[in-house]
């Protein structure tokens, strides 16, 4: 049967009929859904055919000015973790930014580049002038917590933990929790998407404070590997560059999810910032496409499908240190000079920007 009862690690509504359903649980009286005890206590995602939540909706529905919204982004994959509607919604509230996962990168730059360099790309979004404070966190290094705490514990009405899938707001909630020796405990595991519903959570404040959905992050290129492949794309270490000199027409694979091609200048420096997981491999640009064929389609890791495989093209105009991103890959920094070209390959939803050095 059906209850009205809510699962306290996904907040969605719990049943007892269905065993290959959403929410199924054994006995109506336990806390957690099937699925939710499977991921907290075996780290195994059970699959379900669960339909998207329209996150965009429940937030016009939920929405008072009174609330403060901490965004949360990924440092490693800033613009690719933004949702430019989200931001539209949340425009006349105050915003904390929040950029999690600072652990990553916590020893390749200071932290007061990186919050400089985030405002720069939010002066055109409708919220930049509601952003109270970009705060800079590591929900597995515990840092900068105490003052995350204490800004949302002193703001006067109810605060919304807001972003795309995957960006660590249940983990970092979950943190939150443990710090303020609250008993609660939200499902979190190496998967996407699993916080399914809103749910308060018990911080011990004054005020109340909601975890919400993740908003489908359809740039990502995790959305496109193959379903093994997934957890792999997890970044949870300390992310160490590795440096290519290249010539030009020479093309470095991420496997069999993408490869960089440096089309035409001269001999540069390129550094790949990038999932220590992921191996990199060199190749001249007229063997190419017998590489991507005969072997990265085969990697170990590699998309689900390639039907969709496209070419976005980049020519530098001036002199000036570039990053070039790739959503859910990292990016590379380079030298970039007037007149060079570079091609990115990959899965043709995947989002990819080039933009002034970011590390």
């Amino acid at each position: 049967m059906t209850s009205y009862k809510t699962c306290h690690g996904c907040g969605i509504t719990m049943q007892s009929e269905h065993s290959d359903q959403i929410g199924y649980v054994k006995n109506l009286e336990q806390n957690y859904c099937y699925r939710c005890f499977r991921l907290t206590n075996y780290n195994e995602l059970i699959d379900y055919d669960v339909a998207e939540i329209d996150f965009l909706k429940q937030i016009t529905t939920t929405y008072d000015k009174k609330n403060t919204y901490c965004y949360l982004l990924d440092i490693y994959d800033l613009y690719g973790s933004r949702n430019l509607e989200l931001e539209k919604l949340i425009a006349n509230n105050n915003v904390i930014i929040i950029i999690n996962k600072i652990d990553l990168v916590i020893k390749l730059t200071n932290p007061k580049k990186v919050i400089n360099y985030v405002k720069s790309i939010f002066v055109d979004s409708p919220l930049y002038h509601k952003i109270t404070k970009i705060l800079l966190v590591s929900a597995i290094k515990n840092y900068q917590l105490d003052e995350l705490y204490h800004l949302i514990s002193n703001q006067q009405g109810p605060v919304y933990f807001v972003g795309t899938s995957n960006t660590g707001k249940s983990t970092l909630l979950n943190s939150l929790i443990k710090l303020t020796n609250q008993q609660q405990k939200i499902t979190v595991a190496n998967s996407f998407a699993t916080t399914l519903a809103t749910i308060e959570v018990n911080l011990g404040t004054k005020n109340k404070i909601y975890d919400t959905p993740g908003v489908k992050n359809e740039h990502n290129i995790i959305h496109y590997l193959a379903k093994k492949n997934q957890k792999e794309l997890i970044v949870n270490q300390l992310i160490r560059p590795v440096t290519f000199q290249l010539n030009s027409e020479q093309t470095i694979f991420y496997q069999g999810l993408a490869s960089f091609t440096y089309l035409t200048g001269p001999k540069s420096n390129f550094h790949f910032y990038k999932n220590n997981k992921i191996e990199l491999h060199r190749t001249k640009l007229n063997n190419k496409n017998n590489y991507f064929f005969e072997h990265a389609q085969q990697a170990n890791l590699n998309l689900a499908d390639y039907q969709n495989w496209k070419a976005t093209r980049f020519k530098i105009k001036s002199s000036n240190l570039y990053s070039l991103f790739i959503s859910g890959l990292g990016w590379i920094t380079f030298d970039g000079f007037a007149g060079q070209e570079i091609m990115i390959e990959t899965n043709e939803n995947v989002a990819v920007w080039l933009s002034n050095d970011f590390i």
